[in-house]
C-alpha cells in the first residue's frame, strides 16, 4: 500500500491502539474489544482495514478460533524539511521465520546455561539492551547523514532559485534533484496538471537542465 495511505490508516487513535496491543502477543477479536472497550463490529472494521494495508494477518488456533497477529515488520519512514518531504515504507529482511517452535533464548549465542527460564530471560533482556544501544548509535548516524543531506540541499536550492526562470520551473528541479520521476508522478507530486508538467519538462530539456531517460526525467 502507498505510505500516504498508511499514514491515512494509522491517523486513527483506535487502530494504533490495536496495534499496540498485537506487538505483546496475538488476540482474537473478542478479546480485543474487551480489553479496548470496543464494539466487535469496529474492532473487526479497524482489523480488515489494516490487514488489507498488510499490517496485519490472521490465522486460526486448534479451536478453529480466528487469532489477529503484526504481520511482520515494517518500518514508516516520514522525513520532512525546509526543502524536503518524503513518507516510505520497508521491511526489514526478517532474521528468523515465524515459527511457534522456535525458542528465542535457543538463538541467542549468550546462552543462559543452567540458569533455566529466569536466566534465558536475563539473557534476552541484555541482548535487548544491547539492541538498542546499537540502535542509538545508528540513530545518530543517521542525525549526521541527515545534517549533511539538508547542507547540500539549500547548496542545490541555492543554485536553482539562481537558475530557475519563475517558482514552477524551480520546484520541478527541485522535485527532480532528489531523483527521476514519471511525468504523472512529478505532477501529482507538485499538484499541477500533468500536461502543464509536461509541457515545462519539455521546456527545461530544450535547455539542457534535464534529460528524459526510459520514460523519467532526471536533472
Amino acid at each position: 500500500m502507498d505510505p500516504v495511505e498508511i499514514l491515512d490508516i494509522l491517523g486513527n487513535e483506535n487502530r494504533r491502539r490495536i496495534l499496540q496491543l498485537l506487538s505483546f502477543r496475538p488476540f482474537y477479536f473478542n478479546e480485543m474489544a474487551k480489553r479496548l472497550d470496543l464494539g466487535p463490529k469496529a474492532v473487526i472494521d479497524h482489523l480488515e482495514m489494516l490487514e488489507r494495508a498488510g499490517l496485519v494477518e490472521c490465522y486460526r488456533d486448534d479451536r478453529r478460533r480466528k487469532y489477529f497477529r503484526i504481520r511482520e515488520n515494517v518500518v514508516l519512514e516520514v522525513v520532512f524539511s525546509p526543502h524536503s518531504y518524503g513518507v516510505r515504507t520497508y521491511s526489514p529482511e526478517p532474521s528468523m521465520k515465524r515459527d511457534s517452535t522456535y525458542s528465542p533464548a535457543a538463538s541467542l549465542s549468550s546462552s543462559a546455561g543452567e540458569g533455566g527460564p529466569s536466566g534465558e530471560l536475563e539473557a534476552i533482556s541484555s541482548r535487548l539492551r544491547d539492541l538498542e544501544a546499537e540502535r542509538l548509535r545508528l540513530r545518530r548516524l543517521l542525525e549526521a547523514i541527515s545534517s549533511q543531506e539538508m547542507f547540500i540541499r539549500r547548496l542545490a536550492m541555492g543554485l536553482i532559485e539562481r537558475t530557475a526562470s519563475d517558482q514552477l520551473e524551480a520546484e520541478i528541479l527541485a522535485a527532480l534533484i532528489s531523483g527521476e520521476s514519471a511525468t504523472d508522478a512529478l505532477a501529482r507530486r507538485l499538484g499541477i496538471p500533468p500536461a502543464v508538467a509536461e509541457e515545462r519538462l519539455r521546456r527545461l530539456a530544450e535547455e539542457g537542465k534535464v534529460q528524459k531517460r526510459d520514460g523519467t526525467w532526471t536533472i
